[in-house]
């Protein structure tokens, strides 16, 4: 006969399972994409902006329009609660991010280097990239990343998975004020989940708002199912803040959120702070679980 000490034993024992199985079904959602404090406040949106420090995170292109050299450190946390309104803990998050370009020659580069962590696993990414003019309002660009995940549900077991990526960009200024990028994500598929084009426009009113809009979806994929949208605007206060707020829906990654920030502009020294809000949706086909994230960021840039 079963005594009632063993029945109590045997109860903790099933609840420990099954709070280990719902912890770990939270834990298999994939580590966000890193963007720079600048992007987390405008939800993403930027592909067709003129950015220098972006050149190896998102659109390579832009940095052929600069003729400065720049050094770029941000710190970035986050913290995860299950989604549904439950305020239940995930976990934190952080990541450390430097780039250095130089676009003082005829073909300009940049290099960085980003490390973040995501409850037990972590990825480390080594980006460089390359730009050139091709007129006097076109570029062309072209970054290549190796990355390296390191994942874990339990903080005990460990896989690691490294991959290399190639990204190729376009920037072409239709006036003054009006100008689109063209990014191609991962054309070569090594990990065919990335793959994506993407379109973006910036317009600039009068030196004060800037709106920027980005579209993109997965072109190996039904369109309808991975399509992107992501919209920001800028306002310039003052001489030299700015002002950004965005939001985005990426039903490619069952995502959808927003970002708001604030910049502070000087002809050397550039600091900005921005703060993400992402919402994932439960989508079986990617095996993800609802989960709301918050992010904060800070940094700083060098311009000489």
């Amino acid at each position: 006969m079963i005594s009632i000490k063993d029945s109590i034993s045997s109860l903790k024992l099933h609840t420990l399972l099954i709070f280990l199985v719902c912890f770990n079904a939270y834990a298999l959602n994939k580590i966000p994409d890193f963007e720079t404090t600048r992007l987390k406040s405008t939800a993403g949106t930027g592909v067709g902006s003129v950015l220098m420090d972006e050149a190896t995170i998102l659109n390579p292109a832009p940095l052929a329009f600069f003729n400065v050299g720049s050094f770029y450190l941000q710190k970035s946390g986050a913290d995860s609660t299950l989604g549904e309104g439950d305020s239940k803990s995930l976990g934190e998050s952080d990541s450390v991010s430097f780039i250095a370009s130089d676009s003082k020659g005829r073909v300009n580069g940049s290099i960085s280097y980003t490390k973040k962590t995501h409850r037990f696993s972590d990825r480390k990414r080594w980006g460089v990239s390359f730009s050139s003019p091709v007129g006097d309002k076109s570029a062309l660009g072209v970054s290549y990343r190796i990355t390296t995940d390191n994942l874990s549900e339990n903080g005990i077991n460990y896989s690691e998975e490294k991959y290399k990526q190639t990204v190729f960009g376009v920037t072409h200024a239709l006036t003054s004020d009006f100008t689109m990028g063209l990014v191609f994500v991962d054309p070569f598929k090594a990990r065919p989940e990335d793959t994506q084009a993407l379109i973006g426009f910036q317009y600039l009113y009068k030196d004060f708002i800037s709106l920027m809009f980005d579209s993109g979806a997965d072109y190996n994929q039904p369109l309808s199912e991975t399509i992107l949208y992501r919209g920001a605007i800028q306002a310039k206060i003052f001489k030299d803040f700015y002002l950004r707020a965005g939001t985005f829906n990426d039903k490619g990654k069952a995502s959808k959120g927003s970002g708001a920030g604030v910049g502070w502009v000087q002809p050397r020294l550039v600091l900005d702070f921005g703060i993400k809000n992402t919402k994932l949706l439960e989508d079986e086909k990617l095996a993800q679980t609802s989960e709301e994230i918050k992010e904060t960021s800070f940094s700083l840039s060098y311009r000489f």
